[in-house]
């Protein structure tokens, strides 16, 4: 029998719509695996498990009532430890930093909330959201790390914990833990959700993204932190299968392991049967450094926050993050303001090409989930958003050992309908239904 726990978002809000499925009953559900599995997976940094029964019981009234709180009824999410969710500490994964009651929600977890959602808690994240591993394991394999940063909101989304859950994305930190994690990432362009209520780590750089067992989930979730509706209808997703798709080299494939490689060929031949045309264009003059020049632009940010909001706690930081704020210090303004101007070269150069096929696809990641003293390479994800444009992943197959693979897909700034009925295409044809157990 199918807990309520294992829907997907919209199959939940159509069974809750309908009134055979309760708000409780889903919550309920919820708890009862984070009570089963926190103690391994610590996926929350703190769980409001009383106010989101009793609120999912206030709906469960409302509707027996006829009333309707909006398309995320009674849904149970999650919301990464660097975002202000209302009357919960914010404590960005470290006890470096003070932990600050946020006095209200910030803007997304607002728009969530009128939608109907109700919010389980807040999931863990490295420290401010770089690459001081979280305490998170990845569920499918306890001695994995989840990724980073968003590893609680991926792990917690992955173990049926919640539905969906927030996530951020600065080089890598959506789209990453969602590939270790056998889930849904989805970064929409940069400044399409506001970022009012999220400690910085790089202004230039900072995406507030999506982590969802499908691609019909992160189109519903989408639309209502894009428009801010809360009662509205929402355009249900209507999948296209991609005519062309540009098959990245370079960086991609030259720095990832074969069975990444071989996860990628499989899902293009696929594709090729239905139609879809693989092509292949040469990357941008720009491109080059372009990991070299998202550095500077993110350590030098990250600097400017730090040393200005915290100068006396920063010698008690992890120490990625601080590395990376005295590497941030050493920035000249000269090189600094040289990476910018690479930065709108590049994405420039791209438009023409984005212009001519539906998306890039390469692999999200290098190979499966490393050991839990990294979060992973980030490499794969960080051009996207170095360029602030659209960028998804899907589970795309299993490795040797059986732990996910991700698939990657990427378009034009402010195309994120379009990547997004292009991905349930593609997701359609991949079939990918392997779960943790």
């Amino acid at each position: 029998m199918t807990e309520p726990r294992d829907l997907t978002l919209c199959r939940a809000a159509a069974l809750l719509r309908r009134g055979t499925l309760s708000a409780e009953a889903l919550v309920q559900s919820c708890l009862e695996r984070i009570a089963a599995r926190e103690p391994q997976v610590r996926a929350w940094a703190v769980l409001q498990s009383d106010a989101a029964l009793a609120r999912a019981q206030q709906l469960d009234r409302k509707a027996r009532r006829g009333g309707w709180a909006g398309p995320l009824h009674g849904i149970p999410l999650g919301v990464k430890d660097i975002i202000d969710v209302g009357g919960l500490e914010t404590r960005a994964g470290t006890p470096a930093y003070p932990p600050r009651l946020a006095a209200r929600d910030a803007p997304a977890v607002e728009r969530l909330r009128r939608a109907g959602a109700i919010v389980l808690g807040k999931t863990e994240t490295t420290a401010f959201a770089y690459a001081d591993p979280a305490p998170t394991r990845n569920p499918w394999r306890l001695e994995r790390t989840p990724g980073g940063s968003s590893a609680g909101s991926a792990a917690a989304v992955a173990d049926r914990m919640c539905l969906a859950a927030l996530g951020t994305q600065t080089a890598g930190s959506v789209l990453r833990p969602a590939a270790y994690n056998g889930i849904v990432g989805f970064k929409p362009s940069h400044g399409a959700i506001p970022l009012e209520g999220v400690i910085p780590l790089s202004w230039q750089l900072d995406h507030l993204g999506l982590l969802t067992r499908d691609v019909a989930d992160a189109n519903l979730l989408w639309q209502l932190l894009r428009d801010g509706a809360g009662s509205g209808a929402p355009r249900p997703l209507a999948r296209k299968r991609p005519r062309r798709l540009w098959r990245v080299r370079g960086l991609f494939e030259e720095q990832a392991g074969p069975e990444a490689l071989a996860a990628l060929e499989a899902a293009c031949r696929k594709l090729a049967r239905l139609g879809t045309k693989i092509v292949e264009l040469e990357l941008p003059p720009a491109f080059a450094g372009v990991l070299e020049a998202h550095q500077t632009i993110m350590t030098a940010e990250a600097a400017a926050y730090h040393l200005a909001a915290w100068p006396e706690r920063v010698p008690r930081y992890p120490p990625r993050i601080a590395e990376a704020i005295a590497e941030g210090r050493a920035v000249t303004a000269g090189a600094y303001i040289a990476a910018l101007r690479q930065r709108a070269r590049l994405i420039a150069e791209l438009e023409p090409l984005l212009r001519q096929v539906d998306a890039v696809i390469g692999p999200t990641v290098n190979g499966p989930a490393p050991t839990p003293e990294t979060t992973g390479v980030r490499n794969f994800q960080a051009p996207w958003s170095f360029c602030g444009i659209p960028a998804l992943t899907l589970p795309c197959g299993l490795s040797r050992d059986g732990l996910p693979l991700g698939l990657q897909l990427a378009t034009l700034r402010g195309g994120e309908d379009a990547l997004l009925r292009v991905a349930g295409a593609c997701e359609a044809a991949l079939g990918f239904a392997a779960r943790p157990e």
